[in-house]
């Protein structure tokens, strides 16, 4: 039993409109997770940001604290 060629077009149509539809939800979870990705990104620079700033305090206090010793011990 051979398909015509006008069945074979309308399976194949089938078979596209199909793919466009898990595309457009591929396309839609993607976004999603872009989204979610970006929002974790800004999370991640302000905690980076605010480690940073908290490793330049404890240096200078440090520094600060080295230098105050040796004054101290008066070598």
């Amino acid at each position: 039993m051979a398909k015509d060629a006008q069945q074979q077009r309308d399976e194949m149509m089938q078979i596209m409109a199909e793919t466009r539809a898990y595309q457009k939800t591929i396309f839609k979870k993607i976004d999603k997770i872009e989204e979610y990705l970006s929002i974790q990104n800004n999370r991640i620079n302000s905690l980076e940001r605010s480690q940073s700033v908290m490793k330049g305090v404890g240096v200078t206090i440090s520094v600060i604290f080295s230098a105050i010793l040796t004054l101290i011990k008066g070598e």
